[in-house]
């Protein structure tokens, strides 16, 4: 038996929360002792830094953090760091500026010196862990799964959107190395439309060809902030799965850092659209 098989125990016996929409949300996912160790791992708990130039380059050089393509964020540590001295948006970034104020970087975790990380990698990328989701959501139908430690940085930002068609599940376990970490603006919160849009949640399930979109804060309400470490949350992406994340903290001091999974459908040719459409169909 897998020595995370209490994981998967917890995924199976978890009661779905239905407000703002149907996930799961766990607290202490981990036990005491493992949750000990990754809160102390080399590549989780680093020191502080002296700037944020300091902190990406030694990142990478050192505990083997690379910039990740990912929404809301750049890989041009350049670009990023510019950014955070004049706060201007440099064209050529890949996102909706008239939605966002800012964008951050995902650093990504690509090789390990903790074992235990490399083993909860190992379980999370795992057919085991896979269909224990896939069972919990009743989703079938071929999938990829992949899971991955990552360090996001201040100004990291993702207006309300419900996720991809493409996408399966998501899930999020906030391993941060400080527990003040629950204090601060860098969690995802779920959320719902407001009232006078919520005709949008009929529009997307009725134009399945159309992929959905990102849109403006105003258009939605948050219901849940997912602030607790050694937390998780799941979810399978559908019309009404909106949330969204914008961070602004001392990213110097301690990282926002989570386990972060997907499962993928195969991709799929779908219209593109944004919340400019929705506006002109509203």
């Amino acid at each position: 038996m897998s020595n995370f098989q209490y994981l998967v125990d917890k995924i199976n016996n978890a009661s779905f929360i239905n407000v703002p929409f149907k996930h799961i949300y766990l607290e202490n996912f981990f036990n005491e002792n493992h949750i000990a160790e990754i809160k102390q791992a080399t590549e989780i708990n680093v020191p502080k830094f002296s700037s944020s130039k300091d902190m990406i380059d030694t990142l990478s050089s050192t505990y083997n953090y690379d910039p990740h393509p990912f929404p809301g964020c750049t890989t041009n540590v350049k670009n990023y760091l510019h950014w955070l001295d004049s706060g201007e948006i440099h064209k050529g970034i890949k996102k909706d500026q008239e939605l966002l104020e800012g964008f951050g970087i995902a650093l990504r975790l690509e090789s390990y010196k903790t074992t235990l990380l490399e083993e909860l990698i190992d379980f999370f990328n795992s057919i085991e862990w896979h269909t224990c989701l896939k069972e919990k959501f009743e989703k079938t139908g071929h999938t990829k799964v992949d899971t991955a430690i990552q360090k996001y940085l201040t100004g990291y930002e993702i207006s309300p959107h419900p996720d991809i068609r493409r996408k399966c599940l998501t899930y999020m376990i906030n391993i941060n190395p400080s527990d003040e970490s629950e204090n601060l603006n860098l969690h995802t919160y779920f959320m719902e439309l407001v009232e006078n849009k919520k005709w949008i949640y009929r529009y997307w399930a009725e134009n399945l060809d159309t992929e959905r979109c990102w849109i403006p804060w105003d258009w939605a309400s948050p219901c849940f902030n997912q602030k607790k470490n050694n937390s998780i949350t799941v979810f399978a992406p559908t019309d009404d799965t909106i949330h969204a994340v914008k961070l602004n903290y001392d990213h110097c001091k301690f990282q926002r850092t989570q386990f972060y999974g997907n499962l993928w459908y195969s991709p799929t040719q779908l219209k593109p659209s944004s919340w400019k459409d929705l506006e002109q169909n509203g």
